[in-house]
């Protein structure tokens, strides 16, 4: 199997697919596997490693759903908690009909919705009048920090509220910014910064020392390099997504969507974390409960009928995809395998019924779930 694997990652980078990439393979806790290829930084001639700090884009959704089950055990939230009771200004919400016309909406965004992505909060882009809208807001949050005035994780969740929905919270499943203002809230109902809340909770019980929303200086050697496809193959990218800083000094918006910054090392203590059913190394991060809430897929057949293409038998809940029928699922895994990807192509699965997680790290530019990422994966579950 450990060939194999190697295979993939020396295939990739041979053939110009990636410019670097590090994995790794866990069971009952224990690294079975670890692999990397190619460079953390071209440019500057360095090597990839498992201390690689990697931009986790939406790797970051899951660890935001761990400190909401966190959150709700320490009676923080509830799953049935209306958004508007940290947030007033979602108590009046309009919602894009099937006109195409801006309505008032009648029916209140849960924590339920946030974490299921039936919430229709949209990301940005440049097609209908509520992603548009999303768009709007985000060229606003990039003006306040090209001129020194960046919006807080608060100031945006309340800017967001005035955002026409896709839809009435509940119909459709829709991948957008729920996770951001999910972060908010838990800063909300804590009283703490957010990012001082996944320190306490989350990072310094597991271990994860290199796990933040910015790079320290001390750290910036260790940095990945972003690279994006054009004409000429992989290039270094220099832009900024989603309203996201440089990472070089702490942000004012902690982006519970797609903010931290970690290294495989660190998230695969989280990984380990999951695929132990919220313990580790005898350490109970989440109750048992909490677990079993964030394991359970929570849509239901009209709302799985939203799902990407890509994610035929696999249901949805608490910013995870979750295996339900992997008999016709294009990733031949086991039923209860859950996970994600990061825009970056950063992919974990983890496997709670057999302790079993799977990492792959890459960054490039729309990468998501990679090509890569997916035979690697195979490969793990034909061979354990």
């Amino acid at each position: 199997m450990f060939n194999s694997l190697d295979a993939v990652l020396d295939n990739a980078l041979s053939t110009g697919q990636i410019i670097g990439a590090v994995s790794a393979v866990f069971r009952n806790g224990e690294k079975i596997y670890s692999g990397k290829a190619g460079f953390a930084h071209k440019a500057k001639n360095i090597p990839i490693s498992d201390d690689s700090v990697f931009r986790l884009f939406s790797l970051t959704k899951p660890v935001t759903a761990v400190a909401s089950m966190i959150a709700m055990d320490m009676g923080l939230i509830c799953p049935d908690d209306p958004v508007s009771k940290f947030f007033p200004e979602f108590s009046q919400l309009s919602y894009v009909n099937e006109n195409n016309e801006i309505v008032p909406c009648d029916v209140q965004i849960k924590l339920s919705h946030l974490l299921n992505m039936t919430s229709g909060i949209p990301y940005p882009d440049n097609w209908g009048v509520s992603v548009c809208a999303m768009g709007r807001l985000f060229d606003e949050i990039i003006e306040g920090q090209d001129c020194g005035k960046e919006l807080t994780t608060e100031e945006i969740c309340r800017k967001t509220a005035s955002v026409p929905l896709l839809y009435k919270p509940g119909e459709q499943w829709s991948y957008g910014f729920s996770a951001d203002i999910m972060g908010g809230i838990i800063e909300k109902a804590s009283g703490m910064k957010y990012s001082d809340f996944l320190k306490k909770y989350i990072f310094v019980p597991l271990g994860m020392n290199d796990t933040d929303f910015y790079v320290p200086a001390d750290k910036l050697h260790r940095f990945t390099a972003l690279y994006g496809w054009n004409s000429n193959g992989l290039e270094e990218n220099h832009d900024r997504h989603l309203g996201l800083t440089d990472y070089l000094k702490p942000p004012a918006f902690e982006s519970g969507g797609a903010g931290l910054v970690s290294t495989i090392n660190d998230y695969s203590k989280f990984a380990c974390m999951l695929a132990n059913k919220g313990v580790f190394n005898g350490i109970r991060i989440i109750s048992e409960n909490a677990f079993a809430y964030l394991s359970t897929p929570k849509l239901d057949d009209t709302q799985r009928s939203y799902l990407w293409e890509r994610l035929v038998g696999y249901n949805y809940g608490c910013f995870m995809r979750i295996m339900e029928s992997p008999e016709i699922s294009l990733n031949r895994t086991f039923k209860g395998e859950m996970g994600w990807d990061g825009w970056t192509g950063t992919f974990f699965a983890v496997d709670p019924v057999n302790n079993i997680a799977f990492l792959y790290f890459t960054q490039i530019c729309g990468g998501g779930t990679t090509p890569q990422a997916e035979e690697m994966c195979r490969i793990v579950y034909k061979n354990i």
